[in-house]
């Protein structure tokens, strides 16, 4: 399909950095698509200063519930893809008459990133006509379950499966070229984990030592967003750490620094990268990086989220503990985990060939 028309809707950080990532894989498999980012402003969690920082180009239109359905009946696009699956969207899915609509657009669902709660994921993108799945042992428990809900609902079919993810494209291999001459370290955050106020000031403990033992480096706390920022989004922070450092470390080391900047960024400059529950763990591999997951934090049993990293981590070799952390001393990840978890890097031209089964399925039906 050299002249698809594709729509990619977002709605906060997480979902328009997918879009923007996806945007770029779809161009590189196929120049000729016509590829749009929609902001879908029912659910709109960006602030200015971070809708400017991640799309400077301000290049999106811009859906309520109504628009984006009619955008999908209209058959004006040739597929939605998108990372989450808005409910008017899904709802509309279920019903026959919509769902069989001969002209409307394919509905293509990527998970949002690493899916601590599986099920809640397999069940939100059931009604889509194609899903994108990881790791790849996922593919056959999504199938099997969208077989079953599919036999007790007959307004549900089994989608189309894909494996992959634009964050999750395998690694290229190697290192960074100028690795040995980077210092800086780079904590990133997550915003919802560590979830307790002594978790979060226990991991700035960690951070505040590391910059104290290495002076001759810079130590980042990369943060999701400013602490005025995302109070719509869906995982609002409730202890953020500007403030929690400010008042429990006045006199923290000056070569430890906080920064709002984008992944992309972080990445060009990183010597090495340490998260709890964050998916710039992924980031972090994908580009060759040295990657350190360190959760036993204060009240990690408390955190749901902790029990969802150490599941998907516990073979990858990246899982840290505090004494390793504070020396600096890094795994590589074992390669058959980054096998099951990263895909191809021809995500674009396998994203673009769904699309066209799916089409012609609707055109033998029709």
């Amino acid at each position: 399909m050299s002249a698809a028309r594709l729509l990619l809707p977002f709605c906060d950080d997480s979902t328009l950095i997918f879009a923007r990532r996806m945007r770029d894989v779809l161009r590189e498999s196929a120049p000729g698509s016509q590829v749009t980012l929609g902001y879908y402003l029912p659910e709109q969690a960006l602030s200015p200063r971070q809708l400017k920082t991640l799309l400077p180009d301000a290049d999106f239109i811009e859906f309520d519930k109504n628009s984006l359905l009619q955008a999908v009946e209209s058959g004006e696009y040739s597929a939605i893809i998108t990372s989450r699956v808005y409910s008017p969207l899904a709802n509309a899915l279920k019903t026959p008459a919509f769902k069989n609509l001969r002209h409307r657009a394919q509905v293509i669902s990527f998970l949002g990133g690493l899916d601590f709660f599986p099920e809640r994921g397999y069940a939100n993108r059931i009604p889509c006509d194609g899903v994108f799945l990881f790791p790849r042992s996922d593919i056959k428990d999504f199938t099997e379950y969208a077989a079953m809900q599919a036999a007790k609902n007959s307004c549900l079919s089994v989608p189309l499966v894909g494996f992959g993810h634009p964050t999750f494209l395998e690694p290229s291999g190697g290192t960074p070229a100028d690795l040995a001459a980077r210092k800086d370290i780079y904590f990133f955050a997550q915003a919802i984990s560590p979830l307790t106020r002594r978790g979060r000031l226990h991991v700035l403990e960690v951070i505040v030592a590391l910059a104290e033992a290495y002076q001759d480096r810079t130590v980042w706390i990369k943060l999701r967003h400013l602490p005025d920022e995302n109070t719509r989004h869906l995982h609002r922070e409730k202890y953020d750490y500007t403030t929690l450092l400010q008042r429990a470390f006045p006199d923290a080391p000056t070569n430890l620094k906080l920064t709002a900047c984008t992944m992309d960024e972080a990445m060009q400059n990183a010597a090495l990268g340490i998260t709890c529950t964050s998916t710039a763990a992924i980031d972090l591999v994908r580009e060759g990086l040295p990657t350190m997951i360190y959760l036993d934090y204060v009240d990690n049993y408390m955190d749901p989220l902790a029990a969802g990293m150490r599941r998907i981590f516990r073979k990858s070799g990246l899982v840290t503990s505090l004494d390793d952390v504070l020396h600096l001393r890094s795994n590589a990840p074992d390669p058959a985990w980054v096998e099951q978890f990263f895909c191809p890097r021809d995500l674009g031209a396998r994203v673009i060939a769904m699309i066209d089964e799916l089409q012609s399925r609707g055109a033998a039906s029709g």
